[in-house]
């Protein structure tokens, strides 16, 4: 492929894979592609804007757009969505059995800002009336010792954040009763659905609840977005609407083959079952890219983040996307 060469740092998923192996191209460019995880392209991308283009946490891309230090400027292309119900889990006996028993209460996070925590938080104190300024908060890994010093946030609202002392661990709280819940996007070292388990899931019936949620919002949580960085929009402003067609066309081939029921190329017995259900909860296009039809889940973040002191306000559509693309 013929052109500028940039890079691209992504995940590998069925809605990026076709740009990732070039069967969708990024018209006059040519991407390098990098993949690795999460965290460590999180951390290169907001520290040292290594990646032309980067898929970004959400969370801390609204961080750094509400203190100005954000190196990217967002394209509404989620590549990673999640409901977090199920990364709330307590103790067996712990007597925790709904979100409200957790006011007053300590909870583990590996880290406060990240996104999950962020939504958690959110759905706590829009759909259970528990805020986090009513719950303690501990930050350290989960299962296994790995960072000696743990910075607590600088937040724009106080909070009650400590780390653990290095040797801890959010597991070894947990099943202690150092901690009262835990969330993470794993389970914890110890968890699995036998009665003998020392941790559940917070809520049992994941996803019911999970259904019973989008039904009641029409929201399907966002985890990262993809971002450029502000030198090449600046040099090429048409840049944004082509790696937005990009991905958006990686993904309707993607979906395409999902809602195919002829030969399906994941191997799960029931996915046409699964895929029936989404479409009739959800429609066609349900992992949409763009705006409008993610006002909500946008919302969902922007305000949360205030409340949680994540940002010094509430951020506007304008202040995070790229203006040519408010209308998608």
């Amino acid at each position: 492929m013929d052109g500028k060469a940039i890079t691209l740092a992504c995940g590998d998923f069925d809605r990026t894979r076709l740009l990732l192996d070039g069967t969708v191209g990024i018209e006059g460019y040519k991407p390098k592609f990098l993949m690795m995880s999460p965290e460590e392209m999180f951390r290169r991308a907001f520290e040292g804007a290594e990646f032309d283009i980067s898929e970004l946490s959400a969370s801390t891309f609204l961080m750094h757009v509400g203190r100005g230090t954000c190196a990217y400027v967002g394209l509404p292309v989620f590549p990673s969505r999640a409901f977090r119900h199920a990364a709330i889990y307590v103790r067996a006996n712990g007597g925790i059995d709904k979100p409200q028993d957790l006011r007053g209460k300590t909870i583990g996070v590996r880290s406060y800002l990240n996104t999950a925590a962020l939504v958690v938080r959110g759905l706590f104190a829009d759909e259970y009336g528990v805020g986090s300024g009513e719950i303690s908060w501990r930050i350290g890994d989960v299962d296994d010792p790995e960072r000696k010093e743990i910075p607590v946030p600088r937040l724009e609202k106080p909070a009650d954040i400590k780390a653990l002392a290095f040797g801890k661990t959010l597991t070894g709280e947990l099943l202690s009763g150092g901690i009262d819940a835990l969330i993470h996007y794993n389970p914890p070292r110890g968890f699995n659905h036998t009665t003998a388990s020392p941790f559940r899931r917070l809520f049992t019936d994941t996803a019911a609840a999970e259904r019973a949620y989008f039904k009641a919002t029409g929201i399907f949580p966002i985890m990262h977005l993809i971002g450029i960085r502000r030198p090449l929009l600046e040099d090429d402003p048409s840049l944004a609407r082509k790696v937005y067609d990009a991905f958006a066309k990686a993904k309707e081939l993607a979906m395409a083959d999902r809602l195919s029921q002829s030969s399906p190329k994941v191997s799960l017995r029931w996915l046409n079952d699964d895929v029936a259900r989404t479409v009739a909860l959800a429609g066609s296009d349900f992992w949409p890219y763009g705006i409008r039809k993610n006002e909500a889940a946008l919302a969902s973040l922007t305000r949360p983040a205030f409340d949680q002191g994540l940002t010094p306000r509430v951020l506007t559509m304008a202040e995070l996307f790229e203006p040519g693309l408010l209308e998608t």
